[in-house]
């Protein structure tokens, strides 16, 4: 089943905002298809199950990144940072719907579980994608696998931050903020703007080469999506430092 962006905007997001008026389990999918103006089954058939309208979007979202990614001659940085303003960008034109989507699944665990998976579809994209475009050599898939984790987990932050407060955080300057933060995450793994390829493994700075290692405590029965923001948090700020130090250190040999 896929449903195209907007095409029933107003059913998905009034659908969702009946569940979470209702209470998602106290809601039946008569009650979904009566407010939808439809049969029973043809709800089923159009939208699946109550979880499925809540995530309707995803899967036109998941083949449009998937077209985009699929593009000849596309570069590792212009790959990720084009995907991510497309789904954040989705987003932002049905703020409605995110924002409804949001408070749900404040309150219903399965959902959160079912959000989790779905981020876990967007991260094997960006991994294929990235596997394709970089360089064949021992360090391929781990770097594959490490920055798709990476730009999913920076991408879902800052969504979650205009989600809290829609009203607050103007989604254009995230969306500015973000696109410069998927640039640096790039320039942190050794890519550059115009590359092609990535050269090689990232060259490591005499600063970065005798840091320690990042280490991230998580506590037991964490919540995963606090717990991977709280990772790409602990990560980024171990690299700022280290580029503060190695600049620090150029700026003292060359005094």
């Amino acid at each position: 089943m896929s449903t195209a962006p907007g095409a029933t905007s107003d059913v998905v997001t009034q659908a969702i905002r009946l569940l979470a008026a209702q209470g998602y389990h106290a809601t039946t999918v008569d009650q979904l298809a009566q407010a939808a103006g439809v049969s029973r089954a043809t709800f089923f058939r159009k939208y699946g199950s109550k979880e499925d309208i809540v995530f309707a979007d995803h899967a036109s979202n998941l083949e449009r990144l998937e077209q985009l990614l699929n593009r000849p001659n596309l570069t590792p940085q212009a790959g990720l940072a084009e995907g991510v303003q497309l789904v954040f960008r989705h987003n932002l034109d049905y703020a409605d719907r995110a924002v409804a989507r949001h408070h749900l699944l404040q309150d219903v665990e399965p959902l959160r579980d079912r959000e989790l998976a779905t981020s876990h579809r967007y991260e094997r994209l960006f991994q294929g994608f990235l596997r394709r475009a970089l360089p064949e050599n021992a360090d391929q898939r781990v770097t594959a696998v490490s920055l798709a984790s990476a730009t999913v987990a920076v991408h879902n932050a800052y969504l979650r931050t205009w989600l809290r407060d829609p009203q607050a955080n103007n989604g254009e300057q995230l969306a500015a903020g973000l696109n410069q933060r998927i640039g640096w995450l790039c320039a942190a793994f050794g890519l550059s703007p115009g590359a092609a390829r990535l050269a090689g493994a990232p060259r490591q700075s005499d600063a970065t080469a005798s840091a320690p290692p990042v280490v991230v405590v998580l506590q037991e029965g964490a919540d995963p999506r606090e717990a991977a923001e709280q990772t790409a948090r602990s990560v980024y700020e171990a690299l700022v430092t280290a580029r503060g130090q190695s600049a620090s250190r150029s700026e003292t040999n060359t005094a």
